[in-house]
């Protein structure tokens, strides 16, 4: 197998690039088991649990942070290139969460909890999203399986086993310190401050690797070398704004971007919408309140993992091999349109059918969601488009997909207490369809080398150069190849000729 360089393997890579998302899946799938034990531990008051305001915005406040840093690092990591800034989003992550955990554990009041959890978790995401156009440029850069799907979605992946595993820790603290909790529910301090700081293991051991990580070859060739040529010999924000508007403001490019933008926003609306209402599906299975806070917890936990198992994690993994198989477009167009037919059916049988058969439908549609637009919508965007502003772009269509979270995160508890799960699943159902429509407007990019794509042949004219040649007597010969050009403009359709 090819090596990515002399010094970075493919499993080195693998794990050096994952662990990030792999601390995205950990920290967003904590905090929903969190919040309920500080439910217990500051807000007594409250009947134990901490109103849903406050609480959406300490879930949300990850997303928000995340807006910032996916825009923030794909715009630098274009202007400054990977190198340079690869490993200062781990860094931010990591900061961020450590001051989390070191919530004082006595005197805060209401207001103190949720102040301070939601502004480090606002920190902690700033580093959690600077890590997908970083960490989805360089691995669409390496190419040691000679295959970008396989790579950018096996990093992926690491969203879902993350999440999965700090499913099992959470169990697994839950299990040691059972006596005491059930003693004095003071100790679930220590349960989520672990929780937590587990997390940051992993992250913390690849820190070193991260910041010495060697630049791309794509952007090496194609905005380093092209930069060096100048006369200061260097690139900043003002050339990378430059290239921006330059590429995209031609309609072509900026429909495309338009359409992965559209396409993860719907899908996080649906996504974080759906996850926002397991618990009607838990509680159907008897994972629901128990007679003491341990208990309820404890269904919490195993819940959480039953739901990571139900297609959620499983769909990652299938989804890596399906782009080279079936195509980029139509992995997310026939999944979006399989899920919004589930959600659908969901919305039509949710109050007469037997709980297996709900389980059944809720399976299903966890599968193709995360093995179709779950996959596909961090895939293309980093691949539809040029190097020199590929982070940038990337970035932007992430943060569009934040922005669905953060809408579903204030919205969608209300809307269901407001007009029920069905309708909700119904709204869900126009969602995904509407996703899978606006899939149509995206280029497939399978088959398509980087340099392919660098050349702009996903937007360009087929062509045939011309080159003369001789011939033994000496007479002219003119030999033809086709080819495609990328046009500097919407009116440009010359002929290059060689």
């Amino acid at each position: 197998m090819p090596q990515i360089t002399s010094q970075f393997g493919f499993f080195k890579f693998l794990t050096v690039a994952g662990v990030g998302l792999f601390g995205d899946g950990w920290l967003n799938i904590s905090i929903g088991l969190v919040v309920p034990m500080l439910g217990y531990l500051y807000f007594e008051d409250e009947k134990n649990k901490i109103p849903t305001l406050p609480a959406d915005t300490i879930k949300a406040s990850l997303s928000l942070g995340m807006i910032l840093g996916q825009i923030g690092f794909g715009v630098f990591g274009d202007a400054l290139g990977r190198h340079r800034i690869y490993g200062k989003e781990l860094m931010i992550t990591i900061a961020g969460t450590l001051l989390v955990i070191l919530m004082p554990w006595k005197g805060f009041s209401h207001h103190d909890v949720i102040a301070w959890m939601s502004v480090f978790r606002v920190v902690t995401g700033v580093g959690i999203g600077g890590d997908y156009p970083m960490t989805s440029a360089l691995s669409a850069e390496h190419n040691p399986l000679r295959s970008r799907a396989v790579l950018v979605l096996t990093v992926f992946a690491s969203i879902g086993l993350g999440g999965f595993s700090a499913g099992i820790t959470y169990l697994v603290l839950l299990a040691a310190f059972q006596s005491s909790v059930n003693d004095d529910i003071y100790h679930l301090q220590r349960v989520w401050r672990l929780l937590f700081g587990i997390g940051l293991i992993p992250l913390i051991i690849t820190l070193y690797f991260r910041l010495t990580m060697p630049e791309s070859k794509p952007y090496t060739k194609y905005v380093a070398e092209e930069t060096s040529l100048k006369k200061d010999g260097r690139r900043g924000l003002y050339e990378q704004f430059r290239d921006f508007k330059e590429y995209f403001s031609q309609r072509r490019h900026a429909k495309v971007l338009f359409a992965v933008s559209m396409c993860w926003f719907l899908f996080d609306l649906a996504f974080y919408g759906v996850n926002l209402n397991q618990s009607i599906i838990l509680s159907r299975i008897g994972y629901g309140k128990a007679a003491t806070p341990w208990g309820t917890l404890w269904n919490t936990a195993v819940g959480n993992i039953i739901v990571a198992s139900a297609g959620y994690l499983p769909g990652y993994y299938i989804g890596i091999f399906l782009p080279d198989w079936i195509g980029r477009v139509k992995q997310q167009f026939y999944c979006s349109a399989i899920v919004a037919c589930l959600y659908a059916i969901w919305a039509g049988v949710l109050n007469h059918s037997s709980t297996g058969g709900l389980i059944t439908i809720f399976t299903l549609a966890q599968l193709f969601l995360n093995m179709g637009p779950n996959c596909t919508t961090f895939l293309i965007p980093v691949e539809v488009f040029p190097t020199r502003v590929r982070g940038t772009a990337h970035g932007i269509a992430a943060a569009s997909g934040k922005a669905g979270a953060v809408v579903t995160a204030f919205s969608f508890a209300q809307l269901t207490d407001a007009i029920g799960l069905p309708a909700v699943l119904g709204i869900l159902a126009g969602i995904m369809a509407l996703c899978a429509l606006c899939t149509l407007l995206i280029p497939e990019t399978k088959g398509r080398s980087l340099d392919e794509i660098e050349q702009g042949v996903l937007y360009g004219v087929k062509v045939t150069a011309v080159s003369v040649t001789s011939s033994g007597d000496g007479s002219p010969v003119l030999e033809g190849r086709t080819a495609v050009v990328h046009p500097k403009s919407e009116n440009d359709k010359g002929v290059e000729v060689v």
